[in-house]
């Protein structure tokens, strides 16, 4: 029996349909009892326009992969660490297809996050049982009486590089360290919330291919700083698809690395 996983792929301008398809369907028959708008499910929601969309920006297709086994039955829309869609064709739930996307998402994202709307209990059983918790943030979906909730993965993952991570900027370029003042940022600097690092505070990252300073940033784990003489390690966050020698992260980490043993995983 074939792995569930090897039949995602990424999504291309001849699924434009398919997609369109399973979108509009879906948030119909799941949406529909929720918004109780007719005029929208029936009338704005059309399955032309969208693929239509697909078609004249391609580019758009970027964050989605598609399960198809023959042909397409579900879909995942991945922004940054954020599950931003995630629906399976109506004629195919409850065929695994869900959590074989979902794996696939788990298997690319350190902790992501996604919302999800009230009164969607199906989806918040899913979710939950996935490792999903929610953080208390809620958000009105626009042109709605209706909110979403923001839900986070908080279960065990493999920390490995490849991920994709958010790191909170408490440091940013040109910022000074808080007790050793002549240290000075030449990379953005922060955490990563929801891991622990060994010093009992959330994980220390650097972000290396970024120039300017940023509040936060979403991008790839690519290794590991280990202190021999430290609790800390320090993660290397670098933007997607961007290739980073070990001399690089060496040379720009420097500045703070050079007071520590360490190595580079």
């Amino acid at each position: 029996m074939n792995d569930p996983l090897t039949y995602i792929r990424p999504a291309c301008p001849e699924d434009a349909s398919r997609l369109a398809e399973i979108l509009v369907f879906s948030k119909r028959i799941h949406y529909r009892r929720i918004f109780q708008d007719d005029a929208f499910s029936f009338g704005d929601l059309q399955v032309w326009p969208i693929a239509q969309a697909f078609l004249d920006h391609p580019r758009t297709l970027g964050g989605y992969s598609v399960y198809d086994d023959g042909f397409v039955k579900g879909l995942i829309h991945l922004e940054g660490d954020e599950i931003a869609e995630l629906y399976v064709d109506p004629f195919f739930e409850r065929q695994h297809i869900g959590q074989s996307l979902m794996t696939f998402a788990l298997g690319r994202i350190l902790h992501p996050r996604l919302w999800v709307l009230e009164g969607n209990d199906d989806a918040v059983r899913f979710y939950r049982k996935q490792g999903f918790t929610f953080t208390g943030e809620w958000q009105l979906v626009p042109g709605t009486p209706k909110y979403e909730a923001r839900m986070r993965h908080t279960a065990p993952a493999e920390q490995v590089p490849g991920k994709i991570v958010r790191v909170t900027v408490d440091r940013p370029i040109g910022s000074r360290h808080p007790e050793y003042k002549d240290l000075v940022y030449p990379v953005n600097y922060g955490f990563i919330e929801g891991v622990m690092g060994g010093d009992g505070e959330w994980q220390d990252a650097y972000i290396l291919g970024i120039r300017t300073p940023v509040a936060e940033f979403t991008g790839t784990f690519r290794a590991v700083i280990l202190r021999e003489d430290d609790a800390e390690t320090k993660w290397v966050v670098v933007p997607e698809g961007m290739a980073v020698s070990d001399r690089e992260i060496r040379e720009q980490t420097m500045f703070q690395e050079q007071y520590f043993r360490s190595r580079l995983l």
